[in-house]
């Protein structure tokens, strides 16, 4: 047992704009070196853009972007009592695959 006690959950800060902690999680992502303004930046830039094109809120058109791309059934190696291994379907938890979602869907923009 550690001498030490549980770390407290701690939830997102929401962003000035918008106050949408879905929002900072994306320029938490975006964000590198430590230059969070500038991944501001970039975001409302692009959230521009789709209110522009689409003239629809671009807040929904983010969030169903993150629906659809999330998962919610990922695979775990385990290795079985003879030595080989094989891939475990195992449930993904919806923090997990929003996360998942986010990084997929930066990767895929850049």
């Amino acid at each position: 047992m550690s001498r030490r006690g549980t770390a407290e959950k701690r939830t997102a800060k929401s962003d000035p704009i918008f106050r949408n902690r879905l929002v900072n999680m994306v320029v938490n992502r975006i964000m590198k070196d430590g230059k969070k303004s500038l991944a501001y930046q970039i975001l409302y830039r692009a959230v521009k853009k789709i209110q522009q094109k689409t003239e629809t809120n671009p807040l929904l058109v983010l969030r169903q972007a993150i629906r659809r791309v999330t998962p919610n059934i990922g695979v775990k190696t385990r290795r079985n009592k003879k030595g080989s291994t094989r891939k475990v379907p195992i449930e993904i938890g919806s923090k997990q695959g929003r996360a998942l979602a986010i990084r997929w869907l930066l990767e895929a923009s850049q």
